[in-house]
C-alpha cells in the first residue's frame, strides 16, 4: 500500500519529471519500509510527496545514512535526522537543535550571570530541555505528567508535621518549581526562553534539596541509611540517566515521572531517617 501510495505522487500534473528519478526514490521507499517497520504509511507519503515537487530541478537529498524528513513547527524547514539513532533511542534537543542561542539579559535578567556560567560549563547541554509534543497540559498524559509533582508536596508536608520543617519546605518548594517548570514545557514548546529560565530556577531549588539531603546522609552514617531508601535512590538515578537516553516525548514523560516518584520517596524516607536519629 506505501509503494501504490508513492507511485500515486506522480500524476499527469508531475509529467515534467525525470522519470529515471523513478527507480531511485521507490528503492529509497522500499528501504524506509523495510528497514524501519515502525515508520507509519503518512511518514512515507511525505517523502513521497516532497520528491515529487523537487523532482523536476533537483533529486531527493538525503544524508549518507538513511534519514526521516519531517517538517518543524514553522512548516519550513526540513529537518533531517536519523532514522537508527531517532526511532531506537530518539534524538535530544541539544543533538537536533545545538547550543542555546537566546541566553541573553532578555530572558534571564538578574540571572543571567549564572545562566551564561552554567551554559559554558556544560558547553550548551544544560539549559537544553525535552521536546515533550504532542504532549500538552491539556492532554492527559501531559496532565499525568504533571501530577507526579504531588508526591513532592505529599513528602514535604509529611516531613513538616513530623518535624522536620526545614527539609520538608525545601521539598514543597522543589515540587512547586518543578511543577512550573514542566508546565512551562508542556505549554511553550522548544526553544523558548521562558523554559530555559524555569529549568534554571528548578536547578536550584531541586539541588537544594538534594543537598540537604546528602547531608542528612553524612551525618546519620551512610552505613546506618536503610535500605529502602538506598534502594529508591538508586531507582530515582536510573530513572533520571534515562531521561537523557529518550530525551523526547512520551519516552522522556515515562521516565521522569518515575524520577520524581521516586526522587521524592527517597527524600522522604532519608528525612524520617534523620527525624529518628536526632529524636526529632
Amino acid at each position: 500500500d506505501d509503494i501504490m501510495l508513492l507511485l500515486g505522487t506522480y500524476s499527469k500534473e508531475d509529467n515534467n519529471c525525470c522519470s529515471i528519478m523513478r527507480p531511485p526514490i521507490l528503492l529509497f521507499a522500499l528501504l524506509l519500509q523495510s528497514a524501519h517497520s515502525l515508520q507509519s504509511s503518512p511518514s512515507l507519503a511525505f517523502v513521497a510527496s516532497r520528491a515529487s515537487k523537487n523532482c523536476g530541478g533537483s533529486v531527493l537529498r538525503h544524508r549518507q545514512q538513511r534519514t526521516k524528513q519531517y517538517l518543524s513547527d514553522d512548516n519550513e524547514e526540513i529537518i533531517p535526522i536519523n532514522n537508527d539513532r531517532s526511532i531506537l533511542a530518539g534524538e535530544s534537543t541539544f543533538q537536533k537543535y545545538g547550543r542555546p542561542s537566546d541566553i541573553n539579559s532578555d530572558s534571564f535578567g538578574p540571572l543571567l550571570p549564572i545562566a551564561e556560567a552554567v551554559d559554558e560549563v556544560t558547553g550548551g547541554w544544560a539549559l537544553t530541555y525535552a521536546d515533550l509534543h504532542p504532549a500538552t497540559p491539556r492532554t492527559t498524559i501531559g496532565q499525568a505528567f504533571l501530577a507526579t509533582n504531588i508526591f513532592y508536596a505529599a513528602g514535604g508536608l509529611a516531613l513538616g508535621v513530623q518535624g522536620d520543617w526545614f527539609y520538608g519546605a525545601l521539598t514543597e518548594l522543589a515540587g512547586i518549581v518543578s511543577f512550573i517548570y514542566h508546565y512551562s514545557q508542556l505549554e511553550f514548546g522548544k526553544n523558548r526562553s521562558e523554559v530555559r529560565l524555569a529549568l534554571l530556577v528548578d536547578y536550584f531549588t531541586a539541588g537544594a534539596a538534594l543537598i540537604c539531603g546528602g547531608v542528612y546522609m553524612v551525618q546519620m552514617g551512610i552505613d546506618t541509611i536503610p535500605i529502602d531508601a538506598l534502594l529508591t535512590a538508586v531507582g530515582a538515578s536510573v530513572c533520571l540517566a534515562l531521561c537523557w537516553v529518550w530525551e523526547f516525548g512520551y519516552p522522556y514523560i515515562f521516565w521522569h515521572s518515575l524520577w520524581h516518584i521516586l526522587s521524592a520517596l527517597t527524600g522522604y524516607l532519608i528525612g524520617q531517617d534523620h527525624l529518628l536519629s536526632t529524636g526529632g
